[in-house]
């Protein structure tokens, strides 16, 4: 791995865990936290190339940057689904609700017919961008990529480096 993607890796899980390094966390978000960051740690990150970029936009999905607790919480939501356990997913909610909105990262949530469908975290690094804990139901994983590159909120075209975890 490259040490630009290494370091923006390491910025997003660090950025994670200072949500839950309180004074008093609850044991579930720090439970919570450990299991996320075990999956992280499992997940592999490719560099994303001008000629491998998807371009099949999903015209029907609405994607939002995260900014208040409501969509936090459905976010949460859509994330939880990444473990099979009942009981995991309800740490990942806890640790994902504690999420307060800063840099380097930002949670993006896609909407299908009004249903939540799809989200990931955006993380910016100096001239580096990853797109990370991606989350698809019912779309296309490259399409709902290719619609997040293109948000404008992101501004995918500023960063000459961009990986994608899977």
């Amino acid at each position: 791995m490259s040490e630009s993607a290494s370091s923006i890796l390491v910025a997003k899980n660090q950025w994670l865990s200072q949500h839950v390094d309180v004074e008093f966390p609850t044991q579930e978000s720090l439970l919570g936290r450990a299991l996320f960051l075990e999956k992280s740690a499992a997940c592999e990150v490719r560099k994303l190339s001008h000629e491998s970029e998807s371009h099949e936009e999903s015209r029907t999905l609405d994607i939002y940057k995260v900014d208040f607790h409501r969509l936090t919480v459905m976010f949460a939501l859509l994330q939880s689904k990444r473990w099979d356990k009942h009981h995991e997913q309800k740490l990942i909610v806890e640790f994902l609700s504690q999420i307060i909105f800063s840099e380097p990262c930002d949670l993006y949530i896609a909407f299908l017919n009004g249903e939540p469908a799809a989200s990931a975290i955006v993380t910016k690094q100096q001239n580096t961008l990853l797109i990370s804990d991606i989350v698809t139901l019912g779309s296309e994983r490259e399409a709902f990529i290719a619609s997040l590159l293109s948000h404008q909120s992101i501004e995918a075209p500023l960063f000459s480096d961009i990986y994608i975890e899977s």
